[in-house]
């Protein structure tokens, strides 16, 4: 019985498309579009996350003499010369 279950086939659902009405609107955000957008932007979220606990848990007398001679030149941090 199962076998025959499998067999048969099944409607597939389709999700809608934009109407024609709204369609200056741009286009309409599938539920696989917004997927990957919420799954981008949590990546990012979790990134900067540990970026601040990074930051948060730095140690603000911590010194190497590398330091010296670096520096930050137009936004860009690099060894001064």
């Amino acid at each position: 019985m199962s076998s025959l279950r499998n067999a048969v086939k099944r409607v597939t659902h389709k999700e809608r498309s934009q109407p024609q009405a709204r369609s200056h609107l741009g286009i309409l955000e599938k539920k696989k579009d917004y997927r990957l957008r919420a799954r981008d932007y949590h990546k990012k979220q979790d990134r900067l996350q540990v970026l601040r606990r990074k930051a948060a848990m730095r140690n603000p007398d911590e010194f190497y003499f590398g330091m010296n001679s670096a520096g930050v030149k137009d936004g860009v941090h690099r060894k001064l010369e």
